[in-house]
């Protein structure tokens, strides 16, 4: 008798769509669900989900795929130069399918998807069966790795097909299908571990169930209690446990306010590492300045502290080298010091996370999350019914929509449109946006009128909501036009073919009809299709010099005073 997992997951997914997304449809909700269930432990943003999500037509029995190097998302312009060793690199690729049970057909097409675009010389050219979003998100895959491949990386490539009617019985021909690609990937990386995981409705309810963990204990040694946190001794073993998930893998979402990402081989890590593995006399905590955790709370119960939500704000390196340390190493009775600070106030947490990372030289941009312009834009995007991903999923973890929340890298991606003109910079380089300290200047400042950021966000949302009613756009067709589509918008509406932050500032959005987007978004599309619909053309020049000239072309027409006015 079958139990009562399918009729439980349609539940979940319908109360779910309607709460989080209810513009999608039935299967595109649920190829969102899959990769975020399948990738919970890797914190992915709306955005990021959305970003790796590539069905359509020929998308080779791929319906998303996600690349990570050391748990970072790669992305279309992802730098690896900070990556120096123990580099790991991990492939996930997702079928998602909400009619029938298990076949052999998906797994066909993921073995020629997979003999065909994970060869990493192969010219994607010579493969016109695969559509370009399944292309680009592979592409940014082998550039990481190759771009990585003096470091030889660890590489793991995980299948994942999920079936929203099956149930957890596997055919033995499936068995044996899903054996020969995996013998098609090892063919193509020797030394990488290869999964195949098959997950039905049970499998799908077990998942959803599990939340990310929130609450941790560090048991400690010694401890100097003050108002609203903890100065502690930890052992370094305790230390190792706390950082790390059960089967040994270090957990990112500790390190997501850390202003710095670790360093690889530097003098300070190599004297880190120094310390941890020949100083057997002086105690560690004496030779190190220690570590940094913010918590919305923390509790003090014999020699546990019980800290909730906690973020390693500063000593990430140290932090790093410590894990690794107890990779290896079975005992050492060593001690850090850990600082815990207890504070819900934003305002509070951000002063820490800028005065605990003031002590060595930080290059400004990276405590850009923290400016008081990024908290000013959090609060005026609440006054609109938007909600401001300063702190990554933050509020995705509080359950908002998705069509609700605005990251940062999108809101510099809008006003690099809207105010300098580069919807081309914006569609091919989005990272750039935030990490160049210029860039971030020329989008970021306390002098533009904060009504900017709060037009340029809702003007965004109401671009993509009219591209989505586009059935004649792909996903990837999407991602290459909303930016010129929004240039197009923002020019017409202020009437200024280069308009001001003040200009935007003034719009009355209430008053903007769907008509003046929808006309926005033809104008570029006709333009768009001209030059051959493709990823080349949206990062291209000609794509932006054509909108550019058809923009100047509009807002002189409706600059033309009327015959019959006074």
């Amino acid at each position: 008798m079958a139990d009562n997992s399918q009729q439980l997951l349609d539940d979940v997914l319908k109360q779910q769509r309607e709460e989080l997304a209810p513009a999608l449809s039935d299967q595109d909700y649920f190829e969102v669900f899959c990769a975020e269930q399948i990738l919970k432990d890797y914190d992915l943003s709306y955005e990021e989900v959305q970003a790796g999500i590539v069905d359509g037509e020929h998308d080779g029995g791929i319906d998303s795929a996600y690349a990570f190097v050391n748990g970072e998302l790669v992305y279309e312009d992802f730098d690896v130069s900070p990556f120096k060793k123990d580099v790991r690199i991990e492939l996930h690729i997702i079928q998602s399918k909400t009619s029938g049970g298990f076949s052999e057909v998906p797994v066909n097409k993921l073995i020629s998807v997979t003999r065909h675009l994970l060869k990493l010389d192969a010219d994607y050219d010579q493969f016109p069966q695969y559509n370009s979003a399944v292309k680009g998100v592979l592409e940014n895959f082998r550039q990481a790795y190759r771009g990585l491949a003096a470091k030889f990386p660890t590489l793991r490539v995980c299948y994942h097909y999920a079936c929203k009617r099956a149930d957890s019985d596997i055919h033995p021909n499936l068995e044996l299908k899903a054996k020969e690609l995996y013998e098609v990937a090892l063919s193509l990386f020797l030394d990488a571990e290869v999964e195949m995981e098959f997950l039905g409705a049970r499998r799908l309810l077990e998942l959803a169930r599990r939340r990310p963990k929130t609450t941790y204990d560090l048991r400690i040694s010694k401890n100097l209690t003050g108002t609203n946190g903890y100065i502690v001794l930890c052992p370094l073993k305790e230390y190792s446990r706390f950082l790390k998930t059960a089967d040994g893998k270090v957990r990112a979402e500790l390190f997501e306010s850390n202003v710095r990402d670790f360093q690889g081989t530097t003098e300070v890590n190599a004297e880190i590492v120094a310390t941890l593995q020949n100083e057997k006399v002086v105690d560690f905590w004496w030779m190190n300045n220690g570590v940094t955790i913010l918590a919305s709370r923390a509790t003090l119960n014999g020699d546990v502290v019980t800290i909730a939500n906690p973020q390693i704000v500063n000593g990430l390196q140290t932090s790093t080298q410590i894990a690794r340390h107890f990779d290896e190493q079975a005992d050492d009775q060593r001690s850090v010091m850990v600082k815990i600070v207890s504070s819900e106030d934003e305002e509070t947490r951000d002063k820490i996370i800028k005065a605990t990372n003031s002590q060595n030289p930080v290059q400004p941009a990276t405590l850009r999350a923290t400016d008081k312009v990024q908290r000013d834009i959090e609060d005026a995007l609440k006054s609109a019914g938007l909600y401001y991903d300063r702190r990554k999923n933050f509020y995705k973890n509080e359950g908002k929509p998705a069509d609700k929340i605005i990251s940062i890298p999108l809101m510099a991606q809008a006003v690099m449109t809207i105010l300098l003109g580069r919807p081309d910079t914006a569609r091919a380089r989005p990272s750039s946006l935030i990490k160049d300290n210029a860039v971030y200047a020329s989008a970021f400042s306390e002098t533009y009128p904060i009504g900017l950021y709060t037009n340029a966000a809702l003007l965004i949302r109401m671009v993509d909501g009219v591209l989505k009613t586009r059935s004649e756009m792909t996903g990837r067709d999407r991602s290459n036009v909303r930016f010129y589509a929004l240039f197009w918008l923002a020019a017409l509406l202020t009437r200024k073919a280069a308009p001001k932050a003040a200009d935007v500032a003034k719009l009355d959005i209430k008053s903007v009809d769907v008509s003046e987007v929808e006309a926005a978004a033809d104008a570029v599309w006709g333009i768009y299709e001209a030059l051959g619909k493709s990823d080349q053309a949206a990062k291209g020049s000609e794509l932006r010099k054509l909108t550019m000239e058809g923009v100047a072309k509009r807002v002189a027409e409706l600059n033309v005073p009327s015959p019959n006015a006074a």
